[in-house]
């Protein structure tokens, strides 16, 4: 891969050369071109590597440089060779070398060395023949690239990959974060690529989470188990009239049609699933006790509030606390409270001029589908929990199934 870029005071536009090849041809040489916002690092910073010492490169006295950055089960380690000319520090080889300790394992490996240094360039030095290659947008170039074609198995294919998670998901790294985060990213990749290839029942994707550590999806995994009070009221069937009730349901239920299932909410950077699964429980039930009419009611306010309910804000909850706060405190709209803060706030709850209550919540019979049925027809919605491992961090679509649980 090449890159040829030019600049002014704020944006800069590179060229990335690099050869494709596809059931039509082989090693065909594209250029996609992107717009990169306050200027593009071709050379890499060194602030954060520490100088070890010095040493001959080339018949050449060089100081040496080195960092190891460790993420979870990703080990990263960067060394670098330079010299000075005045106040530069000038590269001549940066070795990047990715460990996977749970693996045990060398995962990558990429020398890079450098030449030709000068300190003033020529304008005609940076004059470039594109004939015959012609330079595509970086857009277009993805509607007809798509990454599935690529391979994680081919150390370009990775640079563009990652290039474009960071593109869409507007990742911005600090440099010695950048290279411990495209091995996160690699890894997680291959991880898809050899679980989709089995055919299981469910399909992995590159999602937002890609570059992200089992360790720090798990902090979003906030739910607690259930104290032994698991409810305000008892199931109100015993099973022989859930037997009885079921034969007259309908045979399919869905209540998204009916209107009342709000649209689905992101909880961000934040334990608190447990409080967007009870809000959520609680919006559908109003809606269908007031005629369809939806309400936006506030995660916050249980975030911040429901702490006297053995409840951690982002640190997590059991289902049913925040069922037990709302029966106590009731919950106000996200229009009065405030937005979603995606962390631990000043609760604001008495402030409120309008509390939507509860007047009791229960656990559906356990292991009983028909139970369900009954419920979700004679009651509405209901909060369902799941164990969200290290392998949905990645799901795609299918029915899910872990035989690790």
């Amino acid at each position: 891969m090449y890159y040829y870029g030019t600049s002014d005071d704020e944006n800069s536009t590179v060229y990335y050369l690099f050869p494709i090849s596809d059931e039509e041809s082989v090693n065909t040489i594209v250029c996609m071109e992107t717009e990169v916002e306050n200027g593009h690092k071709f050379l890499p910073k060194l602030s954060k590597l520490k100088q070890t010492g010095t040493a001959k490169f080339e018949d050449k006295e060089v100081q040496k440089w080195e960092l190891t950055n460790t993420m979870g089960k990703m080990r990263v380690e960067i060394s670098a060779y330079t010299y000075t000319v005045g106040d530069y520090y000038v590269p001549v080889q940066i070795t990047i070398k990715a460990y996977n300790l749970d693996k045990g394992r060398l995962e990558s490996h990429t020398m890079t060395d450098y030449y030709g240094f000068s300190s003033e360039v020529d304008e005609t030095d940076l004059d470039v023949d594109w004939e015959p290659v012609v330079c595509e947008e970086e857009a277009t170039f993805w509607e007809r690239h798509d990454i599935g074609k690529l391979s994680p198995g081919r150390k370009h294919h990775v640079d563009l990959a990652f290039r474009r998670f960071a593109s869409q998901h507007n990742r911005l790294y600090d440099d010695d974060e950048h290279e411990t985060r495209k091995a996160i990213f690699h890894d997680n990749w291959k991880q898809v690529v050899e679980h989709n290839n089995k055919n299981l029942g469910y399909k992995l994707e590159l999602n937002k989470y890609a570059d992200w550590t089992d360790e720090e999806f798990a902090v979003l995994t906030g739910l607690r188990p259930s104290s032994r009070d698991l409810g305000a009221v008892p199931f109100p069937h015993t099973d022989k009239e859930v037997e009885a009730i079921v034969q007259d349901l309908p045979e399919e239920l869905d209540l998204r049609l009916e209107g009342v299932i709000t649209p689905v909410k992101n909880q961000g950077n934040c334990g608190s699933c447990w409080a967007f699964s009870s809000v959520a429980a609680v919006e559908a039930t109003l809606a269908l006790k007031n005629g369809g009419r939806n309400l936006e009611l506030s995660e916050q306010s249980l975030v911040d509030c429901a702490w006297g309910f053995e409840a951690m804000g982002c640190n997590g909850a059991s289902p049913d606390s925040g069922f037990k706060y709302i029966l106590e405190h009731g919950v106000p709209t996200d229009m009065e409270y405030g937005p979603y803060l995606e962390k631990n706030g000043f609760c604001e709850a008495r402030n409120m001029s309008k509390l939507y209550h509860i007047t009791g919540f229960g656990r559906v019979t356990p292991r009983n589908p028909d139970a369900m049925k009954v419920v979700l027809n004679r009651y509405g919605p209901v909060l369902v929990a799941i164990h969200a491992g290290n392998s949905m961090k990645l799901y795609s679509s299918g029915v899910f199934y872990d035989i690790n649980w």
